[in-house]
């Protein structure tokens, strides 16, 4: 597994590139303000983006979303309990003093055990609520194995 993490200004809140070394087939977990940097590295490696995956929907972790869908086209995913803070997220910026875009809608909801995969690799969805209603815990490894990296 390749972890790429990104962070800038504002909140320097870190986004990631998880990818397969074999496949190439990467994810992009949290595209916030570092959103160009990720982009930039996934474009230069040429690496097969397959999903936009958020690990709940506060503006520092979903400002770049809409950059990252126009870059890749690929699906974003998101927890249903966080909906209300992802269609709000103009609203969070303006609590900041800061203009954040409207994002593109949501593809695809997390659903209770959901286990996804990119490459030779799954991603165990675990519903974490706290930090927000709709956090989650990625938890990601090779599918043939029981190691696992948390974001």
């Amino acid at each position: 597994m390749d972890i790429v993490t990104a962070a800038a200004p504002p909140f320097f809140e870190n986004g990631y590139l998880v990818t397969c070394e074999e496949t190439l087939e990467t994810v992009i977990i949290d595209p916030g303000d570092a959103v160009d940097d990720l982009i930039e590295h996934a474009t230069a490696e040429r690496l097969k983006v397959t999903m936009i995956l958020l690990t709940h929907a506060h503006l520092d972790h979903v400002s770049g979303v809409g950059r990252a869908k126009a870059a890749f086209g690929v699906p974003i995913w998101l927890h249903r309990d966080d909906l209300f803070l992802y269609d709000g997220v103009s609203d969070q910026g303006r609590m900041f003093g800061l203009a954040v875009a409207t994002q593109p809608p949501v593809d695809h909801f997390y659903e209770p055990n959901q286990r996804l995969t990119f490459g030779r690799y799954v991603v165990d969805v675990r519903h974490t609520p706290g930090h927000c209603p709709g956090g989650v815990c990625l938890a990601i490894g090779r599918a043939d194995g029981d190691a696992r990296e948390l974001f």
